[in-house]
C-alpha cells in the first residue's frame, strides 16, 4: 500500500497538479519572474502525462492560469496606480523648484 501511494504521489498528473498550485501560490505573491518558470515546467509535466489522462489535469491548468491572470491584471493595475503618483509627484517638484 505505501508503495503504491509512493508511485502514485510521483506520477505526471501529481507533479502537474503540484506545479499547478505553486503557480497559484507564487502569483499571488507576486513573484512573477518564478510563475513563468513554473508555467514552462508545467508545459512539460502536462506533456509527460498520457493523453487520456489529460484531461482533469488541464481543466486545473486553465482554471490556475486564469487565477494567475487575474493577479497579474491587479498587480498592473496597482503598479499603474503606483507610477501615476510618482508622475503627479514628479511633476509637483518641477512645478516647485521653477518658482
Amino acid at each position: 500500500m505505501v508503495a503504491s501511494q509512493a508511485v502514485l504521489a510521483e506520477s505526471p498528473a501529481h507533479v502537474a497538479l503540484a506545479l499547478v498550485e505553486q503557480m497559484e501560490t507564487l502569483a499571488e505573491a507576486g513573484e512573477w519572474e518564478h510563475v513563468e518558470d513554473v508555467a514552462i515546467r508545467l508545459r512539460g509535466a502536462v506533456m509527460d502525462i498520457p493523453e487520456s489522462e489529460r484531461g482533469p489535469v488541464l481543466v486545473a491548468a486553465q482554471h490556475c492560469i486564469e487565477k494567475v491572470a487575474a493577479e497579474a491584471h491587479k498587480a498592473r493595475r496597482a503598479i499603474t496606480g503606483e507610477m501615476h503618483e510618482l508622475r503627479k509627484g514628479q511633476a509637483a517638484k518641477k512645478a516647485y523648484e521653477l518658482r
